[in-house]
């Protein structure tokens, strides 16, 4: 009993000392927001003297705004293509890999790309775009759908195959109900789970990523990203660290939104997809 009780103690201290480490450096970025940089340099972790909006003001006023559209831009429309276009290719996949060896073959193939490094990828990639007339929102979009397929094919590939049985294929074709209206009305609402989990995995990639924006945006200053944005920002004031500070926390807020809404269903999502 004793011991059970140690080790009760050793786990809520890490889990504590892990709880720290995450709130932190959240708490010292929304309060530095609201600091000077005379304030920041001076006392780090302190409180500000007087809470000021005049960071997020000047952020507004430098045309923040435009860098969160595209950012917001980006990421609804590379999710939302995500979410529909994956799961068709994967129901056929779950459906059909063990009857014909070419989606077995298929399957295997796509989901190698989870093995290939980004950074092996990166310069031609970044060519190719190049050479397609693609380094815009539009042509960064379709390479994040491209990108995600991996990984994504495998989480819903296992999902239906371990979630979704095959009898409900069945009653729905002895009903009458076509393939697509069988996947529309029946198979597509009932991995509601994985599409949450999806969703929040892709959403924080997107939002979040600052290489491919570098490698396909960082040409025209319109099409920035919030990573982006924040990136040049700093190089352009490296010194004045409050309006810094506010742009990370412009950057943080939707994204945490998103998460708070869905995070219920990422656990179930996630273990579900993972196993065959």
């Amino acid at each position: 009993m004793k011991s059970k009780k140690q080790h009760n103690i050793v786990t809520y201290i890490i889990l504590i000392a892990g709880i720290l480490l995450m709130l932190v450096p959240l708490a010292v970025t929304i309060i530095s927001s609201f600091k000077t940089t005379r304030e920041i340099t001076g006392n780090f972790f302190g409180l500000p003297e007087e809470w000021t909006l005049a960071n997020f003001e000047r952020l507004f006023n430098d045309g923040i705004t435009q860098y969160f559209l595209n950012s917001a831009f980006l990421t609804v429309v590379s999710v939302a293509l995500i979410i529909l276009v994956i799961p068709m290719a994967a129901y056929s996949i779950a459906r059909y890999m063990e009857r014909r060896k070419i989606f077995a073959i298929m399957y295997t193939l796509l989901i190698l790309g989870m093995f290939v490094p980004f950074q092996v990828i990166m310069l031609p990639m970044a060519k190719l775009m190049s050479d397609f007339g693609m380094t815009n929102l539009l042509g960064l979009t379709i390479l994040y759908l491209t990108y995600a397929i991996p990984q994504t094919l495998f989480l819903y590939v296992g999902y239906i195959k371990t979630i979704v049985p095959t009898e409900m294929d069945e009653a729905a074709a002895i009903d009458g109900a076509g393939k697509f209206t069988m996947y529309r009305k029946i198979i597509f609402p009932l991995m509601k789970p994985m599409h949450a989990t999806v969703l929040i995995i892709n959403a924080l990639w997107v939002w979040n990523d600052f290489l491919m924006p570098l490698l396909v945006l960082n040409k025209d200053s319109s099409t920035w990203t919030m990573p982006l944005f924040q990136y040049n920002y700093q190089g352009m004031y490296f010194s004045d660290y409050g309006p810094s500070f506010a742009s990370y926390v412009v950057g943080i807020i939707p994204i945490l939104i998103v998460y708070l809404i869905f995070q219920k269903n990422i656990i179930s999502g996630m273990t579900s997809g993972s196993v065959k």
